[in-house]
């Protein structure tokens, strides 16, 4: 990797001192307790944006990736966007991962992870609270695709990606750092790259957000709600953490 991408997307340390841990699945483990997420951890990896990450299990430290799948002919779909802290599992059903932008992330033994979560009540129960989560964002999802049009579901979109952002402390409640391009957001939501561009457009022109060089700015909050059919909170706290004290 050239020194300018080491410098800017920070590569993982010590994971006493880890910096996504406390909105991650690993936040529920007590300070004392943090040399068994070491032994978990096998390696760490940088990517370069457009990237293909091939590790089967990882923690995202830095920077975002999405997974995407493809039609047989070649068009695709975009499954799900992963933001630091974010648990990334590649299954074997045909999905890839690819770094959207410039990214860093902590490799995990499988096998260790689960000897870790079958020890680790706590743990395990963090797993599963993170699959509902992907759950009720791929079911809320899959509503765009079917029931909204293309401004709503591209409202719909930027207000969870906002949201999530929030949560690991990225932004504020006018928005924040969100690097989608406008083939992202339409392959996230079965649309072409014309009709996302005019959705952006309406959201821009109607004093609702805009999205423009990597930056959210949420406008009119009550407004994009509105667009969207939004049903979620309207201001998000940040997680905290959820381990007793070392």
């Amino acid at each position: 990797m050239s020194r300018s991408t080491a410098t800017l997307t920070p590569l993982p340390g010590a994971c006493a001192a880890c910096a996504v841990r406390p909105f991650a699945l690993f936040r529920v483990i007590p300070q004392a307790r943090v040399g068994e997420i070491a032994k978990v951890r096998s390696g760490v990896r940088l990517v370069r944006a457009g990237e293909a990450i091939r590790d089967s299990v990882f923690t995202l430290y830095a920077g975002w990736a999405f997974s995407w799948t493809a039609t047989p002919d070649g068009r695709r779909q975009i499954l799900d966007f992963h933001l630091p802290g974010d648990l990334v599992e590649r299954t074997e059903d045909g999905a890839e991962v690819e770094a959207l932008t410039d990214a860093s992330f902590c490799i995990l033994s499988r096998d260790r992870l689960c000897e870790f979560m079958g020890r680790d009540p706590g743990l395990a129960l963090s797993y599963a609270e993170g699959l509902t989560r992907d759950r009720a964002r791929l079911r809320e999802r899959l509503t765009s695709l079917g029931r909204r049009d293309a401004v709503g579901r591209v409202a719909h979109l930027l207000l969870e990606v906002h949201g999530r952002l929030q949560r690991r402390g990225g932004g504020d409640a006018r928005g924040g750092p969100v690097p989608l391009k406008q083939a992202h957001i339409a392959d996230a939501l079965g649309l072409s790259v014309e009709h996302a561009n005019r959705a952006l457009a309406v959201l821009r022109k109607d004093g609702i957000a805009t999205l423009h060089k990597g930056r959210l700015d949420i406008l009119d909050r009550e407004a994009m709600e509105e667009v969207a059919g939004w049903d979620g909170p309207p201001a998000v706290e940040p997680l905290a953490p959820r381990s007793v004290a070392s």
